[in-house]
């Protein structure tokens, strides 16, 4: 760890960027962007290790905002009780690595804010 702040230390010496907040950090606009959680939006997603890794992981964020919103949000549980779960469309290793994690969620009651049942709020299907 000391060996990477000195490296890091040198890097923001030689661009002239403060140490205590990095102003050259560039983030793309589309990780920025709230995404608006909606049953057509979610299935609209694409999770593929095609994409680029950029957009795969602007993707990823979008399906795990649509899962906290089906689980925690008012609006989020009302539109997955009114529309049925959101639908996760993956390629099928992508689909297999984002069920075991989210299994393991479940598994540890990380998934509800309540000691009921867990109802997936969610269903990963596989594309290709």
């Amino acid at each position: 760890m000391l060996e990477n702040i000195r490296r890091v230390t040198r890097q923001r010496q030689r661009s002239g960027d403060a140490y205590y907040f990095n102003w050259l950090l560039s983030i793309p606009v589309e990780h920025q962007m709230p995404f608006e959680v909606k049953h057509e939006l979610v299935a609209a997603l694409r999770l593929s290790p095609n994409l680029s890794v950029n957009k795969l992981a602007v993707n990823l964020r979008r399906a795990f905002s649509a899962v906290v919103t089906g689980n925690v949000k008012d609006h989020g549980i009302r539109m997955t009780r009114e529309h049925g779960p959101f639908r996760l469309a993956c390629d099928q290793r992508i689909a297999a690595a984002l069920d075991t994690l989210l299994s393991q969620f479940i598994a540890q009651g990380r998934m509800k804010l309540t000691a009921c049942e867990y109802e997936p709020c969610y269903r990963v299907t596989t594309t290709g």
